[in-house]
């Protein structure tokens, strides 16, 4: 019994090990996907606002599977099923929301903190990257004028951001039990859905 799990371990290592690439294949992986970047970042001057509404249900011809696909083919499916259907929030053209174009430097940060994949939920775990991420928040404190006091989080967008505001002013106000039900919360007929979603995750 023992050697049959240690066998059956030695071969699901030998099939984990198809995901960790070598440094020549890392390096035809990024040749191609930073070809298709360069010409996406070239091509978005001329880039509609809003791509034409388009049938992208050819992503269905090619599932997710235990064989992988080529790179080439895989930013084939991105090209025609991803990037050229709906609104284009890189366009200069798009003004509609706050998803606005993304900026390459920070797309390289991005790049480089999903490959070190340094955790920075606690200070002990990745002391430089906590230390980072508190520098961000005292600059953009300072930006909006709050005081060197202030503090904060960073989220991963503006829902968990309201949910994150209406669950600190619950607590903070001290809204419990039996209050809930008697709260009162104004909105406008503009709000977001998002806000809707947090407060009856709220409670």
């Amino acid at each position: 019994m023992g050697n049959d799990i240690a066998n059956k371990i030695k071969q699901l290592e030998s099939t984990a090990r198809l995901l960790e690439p070598d440094f020549a294949q890392r390096e035809a992986l990024l040749e191609q996907v930073i070809a298709y970047s360069q010409d996406y970042l070239e091509g978005i001057s001329s880039s509609p606002a809003n791509y034409p509404f388009a049938d992208v249900r050819g992503l269905y011809e090619s599932p997710i599977a235990e064989e992988g696909i080529e790179i080439s083919e895989a930013l084939g499916l991105l090209k025609e099923n991803v990037d050229r259907s709906g609104i284009t929030t890189t366009s200069g053209r798009f003004m509609g929301y706050i998803p606005g174009g993304a900026l390459f430097p920070a797309a390289l940060g991005d790049y480089l903190a999903a490959v070190a994949n340094r955790y920075a939920g606690f200070f002990f775990a990745s002391p430089g990257a906590v230390r980072m991420e508190n520098m961000l928040i005292s600059w953009m404190a300072g930006v909006v004028g709050y005081s060197g006091q202030a503090v904060g989080n960073l989220t991963s967008g503006g829902s968990l951001a309201n949910l994150l505001a209406i669950v600190t002013a619950r607590d903070t106000q001290g809204i419990m039990g039996d209050k809930l039900a008697r709260s009162v919360i104004y909105l406008t007929e503009h709000v977001h859905h998002s806000v809707d979603k947090a407060i009856h995750v709220a409670g």
